[in-house]
């Protein structure tokens, strides 16, 4: 028989009375170091908000004010619950697989292979890797733009979108380097305090703007494309669920993962909803794309954009960390810093360069992003592997003493047999009603809109929101948007697209 990876072995099945010094009377891991659940918290909470903010306003609408922000709400506790089951699933591959207690490049990818086999495994690794790198995309588009307008509002002068997103590449690239989470804990920690300070200034604008602007809400005519991308944006907005098991991997208490969630989710649904409600009420059928072209103080507006840009900038680091990693995985990289990971991952910030070029549009990319990678590794995957994972569980503990004593118990043979002797009828049948209401709920959710989502998002972005690629610029320029648009990034407000508080702005209804 071939031999396998580290992460693919099995070993011993240990009795629940046998602990060694660093773990817990459950067999949980209990570290001399690492982050709290309290920092593991804001970890997350850094690493999912931020983008998400700026677009949702515009989503919500294209849901409809009502529904949009009914879904919103839903998404967040969907999110919450699946983070909470995909960290159960995590803890218990540790807890029957001992290896995997100790650094592990792609802990995501194994859940799913310990729950399914080899070919979940690969379906896991191509999602996850495909999502994150979408995610990076979206950050350094996201940072790019941004730089623009704030290059137009300090200098008056207009820095091209391409050329900024080279600046942005080049100064996260470094950055990188750094081996994992545990490594650059206060890149998340500036990430999270950039977007609390931008989420509390966006809201005070909006406010402000009630009264400039002087709008009245108004429901838009449903639009398919934008309805059904919109659902792929919000997924979008709380999903990053792939590089939790990473981040719990580096807990001094990964059990306590739950809480983090917990807390993670609360602080991005504080964050989300009253920009979102507000932004709507104050702008109307003049939302941007991003809120921040809405917010009419001047210095408002070029304080959210400075903050979200570091909040981009950071968060990019975390999420290429398990893509890089896995890369590295495949080609056979050692673990420690050299030669080899600095050309993997340079050569992948360059890969991440040419699609950024490639694409110039964030709004359709975050529908794609989060219709395919997101609605599966963020709320398909957690509940299918929990559900297997969870009866795994069961059955596992009861035959542990027995197994112990088996001599053929060395091998990974009896594992394989457990798991291939209870399929999905089993499952259910041994999962409590509430975990399987929530289940059923979230699967038939988040398959609907993986599907929709992901189809209309290609349809918007290779038609009604296409630009050339930089790199083609020279067979046809970028679309004229007008000298308005090269001097100034505010959008006019009001009922007739009129009001503003700068010289100049951009005049245009969205719906």
């Amino acid at each position: 028989m071939p031999s396998k990876s580290r992460g693919e072995s099995s070993s011993n099945l240990e009795k629940s009375s046998d602990h060694s010094p660093n773990e817990d009377s459950n067999g949980y891991l209990d570290k001399k170091s690492g982050m709290g659940w309290v920092v593991t918290g804001l970890f997350v909470a850094g690493e999912l908000a931020g983008a998400g903010m700026i677009a949702l306003p515009l989503s919500v609408r294209a849901l409809g004010f009502y529904f949009g922000n009914a879904f919103l709400l839903l998404s967040g506790c969907m999110a919450a619950y699946t983070s909470i089951i995909l960290g159960r699933s995590w803890l218990i591959v540790q807890k029957h697989w001992p290896e995997y207690r100790h650094h592990c490049r792609d802990p995501y990818a194994q859940i799913g292979f310990r729950s399914y086999g080899v070919w979940m495994k690969r379906l896991v690794e191509i999602s996850v890797n495909l999502g994150m790198f979408g995610m990076a995309v979206i950050f350094v588009v996201v940072s790019s733009k941004n730089v623009n307008d704030a290059v137009k509002q300090f200098a008056a002068l207009k820095l091209d979108y391409c050329f900024a997103a080279v600046i942005i590449t080049m100064i996260i690239t470094p950055f990188t380097m750094l081996k994992s989470p545990k490594d650059f804990w206060w890149a998340m920690m500036l990430s999270i305090g950039c977007t609390i300070a931008a989420v509390i200034l966006a809201f005070c604008g909006a406010t402000s703007d009630l009264r400039t602007c002087d709008d009245t809400l108004t429901v838009p005519h449903f639009e398919y494309t934008a309805a059904f991308t919109s659902l792929g944006n919000v997924m979008l907005a709380y999903g990053g669920h792939a590089c939790f098991p990473t981040i719990q991997n580096d807990m001094r208490q990964p059990q306590k993962f739950g809480l983090a969630s917990i807390l993670a989710y609360f602080i991005i649904t504080m964050l989300y909803s009253p920009i979102s409600l507000v932004a709507n009420l104050a702008y109307n059928a003049n939302l941007a794309p991003s809120v921040i072209n809405n917010l009419q103080i001047e210095w408002i507006q070029e304080s959210v954009n400075i903050l979200i840009t570091v909040h981009c900038i950071t968060t990019v680091i975390l999420v290429m960390n398990p893509v890089m990693q896995t890369v590295e995985e495949i080609m056979g990289a050692p673990d420690d810093f050299g030669f080899h990971r600095i050309v993997i991952r340079s050569g992948m910030m360059l890969l991440l360069l040419i699609v950024v070029e490639t694409f110039p549009e964030f709004a359709p990319l975050m529908g794609l992003v989060g219709g395919f990678a997101f609605s599966t590794t963020s709320f398909l995957f957690p509940v299918l592997f929990y559900l297997q994972l969870n009866v795994l569980d069961q059955k596992m503990v009861r035959i542990e003493n027995i197994r112990a004593r088996e001599e053929e118990s060395e091998s990974s043979s009896g594992k394989t047999m457990v798991i291939c002797k209870f399929g999905l009828v089993e499952s259910l049948s041994m999962t409590s009603w509430p975990h399987l209401i929530a289940i059923g709920g979230i699967f038939v959710i988040s398959f609907f809109i993986m599907i929709v989502a992901t189809l209309f998002a290609i349809n918007d972005l290779a038609t009604a929101s296409f630009k050339m690629p930089c790199y083609l610029r020279w067979i046809k320029d970028w679309e004229d948007e007008g000298d308005v648009v090269d001097v100034t990034p505010v959008y006019c407000c009001g009922k007739f697209s009129n009001i503003t508080l700068e010289p100049q702005c951009i005049k245009k209804n969205f719906y």
